[in-house]
Order: C-alpha cells, then sequence, then structure tokens
C-alpha cells in the first residue's frame, strides 16, 4: 500500500517562529491529503475541530483546560499560532482532509525535561566559567539516545494510523517535523514509504547546542565520540548564545537573528 502515498516532511527550526510563519502560508497554497502535525496526540480532536472551523480563542481554552503544554503557554502559542491559523477552516475547503497528531506525550515531557538540564548546565557555565567535560558528554549522548527512541515510537505510530486510512490510488502526506524529521524519514523508508524532505526555512544557521548535537551524533555514526576540545568550544558558544543574545532579546527569533547579523556561526569553522 506504501506504494501510493507520497510523504513530504516539512523540516522547521523548532523554536523559530518565522519559520513557522513561512511554513503556514506553504498549507495555505500547496496541495495535499493528509496532514501529520507534530502536535501532542491529545490535541488531535481540538485541531480537527479547529479546521473544520472553530473559534481559535475557543480552542486556546481548551488547550489550556487540557493542561497538557508543560511550556508557558504564551510561548507555545506564539511559536506554533501561524500553523493553527493556516489549520483552522482548512476542512471546510478540502473536506476530504485527513488529520493526523503524531507526538507522543512523553516526547513533551522529555523535552521540557531536558531543556531544564541544559539549562542547568549553561547557568553552570555562565556563572563559574567552569565546564564539566563529562557531565556534558552524559547529557548530550542521554538526549540522543532518548530523541531516538522517540523518533522510532513515533515513525511507529504513524504507520499504523496511516495503515488505516483509505488512500485510494494515490496520496500526498506533509508531514511538520524539525530537524529530527530526518531520522523519521529513514524510519519510513525501511518499510517502503516514498518518503522525502523539504527544507522549509533557508538558508538556517545551526547554533551552537545543535551543531554540538550533530557532531556527537556524526561521531557516533563513524565509531568514536566528541573530543574534548569540541566539546569545550561548543559548549562555551552556546553559553554565550544563551547570555548575549536569549537572555537579551525580547524573543527567541530576535536572538537569533541578531546572532546570525553577528555572524557568530562563523565561529565553528
Amino acid at each position: 500500500m506504501w506504494d501510493k502515498l507520497a510523504f513530504e516532511i516539512w523540516i522547521l527550526p523548532n523554536n523559530l517562529r518565522t519559520a513557522f510563519e513561512k511554513a503556514a502560508t506553504l498549507l495555505k497554497t500547496n496541495y495535499f491529503d493528509i496532514l501529520c502535525l507534530n502536535l501532542q496526540r491529545e490535541l488531535e480532536e481540538l485541531i480537527k475541530d479547529l479546521a473544520l472551523g472553530a473559534p481559535y480563542e475557543k480552542f486556546i481554552e481548551r488547550v489550556k483546560e487540557m493542561d497538557l503544554i508543560k511550556e508557558p503557554i504564551s510561548s507555545w502559542e506564539h511559536r506554533i499560532k501561524p500553523i493553527l491559523l493556516a489549520v483552522r477552516g482548512l476542512k471546510l475547503r478540502r473536506p476530504n482532509l485527513r488529520i493526523i497528531c503524531y507526538r507522543s506525550s512523553l516526547a513533551e515531557n522529555l523535552s521540557i525535561k531536558n531543556a531544564t538540564r541544559v539549562a542547568t548546565l549553561t547557568f553552570r557555565v555562565n556563572s563559574t566559567g567552569k565546564i564539566s567535560v563529562e557531565e556534558w558528554r552524559s547529557l548530550i549522548y542521554k538526549l540522543m539516545d532518548e530523541t531516538n527512541k522517540l523518533i522510532g515510537e513515533e515513525a511507529n505510530y504513524l504507520l499504523e494510523t496511516l495503515s488505516n486510512l483509505p488512500l485510494g490510488e494515490k496520496a500526498k502526506a506533509v508531514c511538520t517535523s524539525d530537524f529530527t524529521g530526518k531520522s523519521l524519514m529513514e524510519n519510513l523508508k525501511k518499510i517502503g514509504v516514498k518518503a522525502s524532505l523539504r527544507y522549509i526555512f533557508t538558508p538556517y544557521y545551526f547554533t551552537p547546542l545543535e551543531v554540538l548535537m550533530r557532531k556527537a551524533a556524526k561521531e557516533i555514526r563513524d565509531g568514536s565520540e566528541i573530543n574534548d576540545e569540541d566539546l569545550i568550544r561548543l559548549v562555551k558558544l552556546h553559553a554565550e548564545y544563551v547570555r548575549e543574545y536569549v537572555l537579551t532579546s525580547m524573543d527567541y527569533d530576535s536572538a537569533y537573528f541578531r546572532w546570525v547579523k553577528d555572524k557568530r556561526f562563523a565561529e565553528y569553522f
């Protein structure tokens, strides 16, 4: 059945509202039969109601009542709002559209837990100037291991859900994801899904922590581990990014674009 499905994964930088705005524009103009959103599964019925034209404000009220979002709801809404507004009323224009929310609650809880772990170590670097190499290395590998397990579980959930849908002779699915979308694609391809990637926001310069995670992943694939020198350099750059940009900006987009304007990413090379 998978030869009937074209599965396009849209890669969005996780915290950048500007990227979500661009994706929202594409959702309004691109044709697809299935929309897979990396939102919690428990939100699916509310999202479907929103797609049928339910008031946006009522949707947000219900999300607050469900108490599913572990980060501050204002931060979550600020980032995701362009997508939500693009989805609102979508099924009125495309009655046969199928919507799937595939993110697990465990992923949401781990995301907040991991952000707290990283923030704790980052604060220690910025307050003392000291870097515990083994603590950082242990944390990075733990984050990668947990992420890989979740990607596998979410891929299985998508496959199980899609297998219960009538795909017809041909169908196209659009799936929103962050940079873990590449691993999701690889999982789907293993069982024959024609999956592809579409990078929605380009050019995108990876932040120091993202570079550290990607470099550590590459070293593991090569049967090695990230060396102390690279780890220390990237942790210092991450601490600077948080201290000089994130904490001194009105929002994350402002921080990121100031950092890009200052060309601090050039320090990687």
